[in-house]
């Protein structure tokens, strides 16, 4: 145990920041199939449906509660931010071990992750200094959340296919493991002049403000369309996999699925060679290449090619996905606050992953195939991605101004 001290006390506070936020990660991960696994041994006829729901039930929290949680990490200290998150998840955890439904535990696992979202990217700008340092401070925390997402699926498929409980007690042990090394990260206190009240109505004012920057905007679409496409594509795969491939075992889809993660842990490594600071637009090239990554694993009936294409949809996703989230934090912090910018960010992503969701449920409702479902969610990324396209003019045009002043 001294040991353990003594090494918690060596971690520096960035890296305390990439370990609690790793931990955390991984137990938000490893939920997604204990949910599987609960719903798979519930003997429901549309198990896909239920976890769609239950998904849904998590993300809400970050929609209701966006026109404050900004105000609230701004005015506290991020580290008890922080800590204030990870108490929330494993509170919906241990409801979920005191035999309530698990959409109505998931619920206070969402409101956790909306407490603890602002905190763990806000902090970062205030432990750095330039872009450059801002840049490799989200492709350390990118990385180690991705690595996070495929260690906790992976995880959780293999506790989830016999029994729940394995999983459920695994899962709170490590948000309490994340809720310690929060302790480790540097107080700095928030602005104490801060007032709710007026903070909710500056909530779309801010809004408003972010979308008429056009870097911002950039950002704000591109990484909603990024998790719109990660949310639908890993509900959808729980579906796919059978269908196409004869793999119904939790252990083995989660292994499959974290191969999209993996990927990402790659591009964590690649994205500050191949999209260089002041380049920041130039991740949205890699999105395209994601686009196409995800339609054509749609139409695969072999297992190595849709690994394969699962694989270059992480490397394609993460190139294009942390240099918006460090060109919308460059942005942000000066127009708004860090913290209110990514409230904004996290109601814009999630808006657009719940209206991808409902998308997806009510095709299947339609007794429309999965691979038609996909498809059609397909269609809706590739519009995203034209207005994107429309747009790389002025952003570039706004670096180059950038660079003469």
């Amino acid at each position: 145990m001294g040991q353990l001290f003594g090494f918690m006390k060596k971690i520096s506070p960035l890296n305390a920041v990439v370990w609690t936020q790793f931990l955390s990660a991984f137990a938000d991960n490893l939920n997604f199939f204990l949910i599987v696994g609960l719903v798979s041994r519930q003997g429901l006829s549309d198990p896909d449906g239920m976890v769609t729901y239950i998904q849904m039930a998590f993300l809400f929290a970050y929609v209701i509660l966006a026109p404050i949680v900004g105000a609230f990490t701004d005015k506290k200290a991020k580290s008890h931010v922080l800590l204030l998150g990870n108490i929330l998840k494993a509170t919906g955890i241990f409801l979920l071990l005191c035999g309530l439904p698990p959409a109505i535990c998931y619920f206070f696992v969402g409101v956790g992750a909306v407490v603890y979202s602002p905190g763990k990217y806000g902090i970062l700008s205030e432990l750095t200094t330039n872009e450059g340092e801002l840049l490799r401070a989200n492709a350390q925390v990118e990385g180690s959340t991705i690595l996070a997402i495929l260690l906790g699926t992976v995880a959780g498929g293999f506790l989830a296919v016999n029994s729940d409980l394995p999983a459920i007690l695994v899962c709170l042990f490590i948000y309490l493991l994340s809720l310690a090394m929060t302790f480790l990260v540097p107080f700095k206190a928030g602005n104490p002049n801060i007032r709710y009240q007026q903070a909710a109505g500056q909530f779309f004012h801010d809004l408003v403000k972010l979308f008429r920057n056009s870097r911002s905007r950039f950002s704000l679409l591109g990484t909603g369309a990024f998790w719109l496409t990660a949310s639908v594509l890993r509900i959808a795969l729980i579906a796919w996999l059978p269908l196409n491939l004869g793999i119904t075992d939790t252990d083995q889809q989660s292994m499959i699925i974290g191969v999209t993660a993996l990927g990402v842990v790659g591009s964590a490594f690649l994205t500050p060679k191949l999209v260089p600071e002041g380049r920041l637009y130039r991740g949205f090239y890699y999105g395209i290449g994601m686009v196409c990554a995800v339609m054509a694993a749609n139409f695969t009936n072999e297992i190595w090619l849709t690994v394969t294409l699962l694989f270059i949809t992480g490397v394609m996703g993460g190139i294009f996905l942390i240099p918006l989230n460090t060109m919308l934090q460059e942005e942000g912090k000066t127009a708004v606050g860090s913290g209110r910018t990514i409230a904004v960010q996290n109601f814009v992503e999630n808006s657009l992953t719940v209206i991808g969701l409902f998308l997806y449920l009510m095709m299947r409702k339609m007794d429309v195939s999965v691979n038609s479902s996909v498809v059609g969610i397909g269609v809706v990324l590739t519009f995203f991605f034209i207005y994107l396209a429309f747009m790389i003019r002025a952003i570039r045009a706004s670096y180059s101004r950038k660079e003469t002043t």
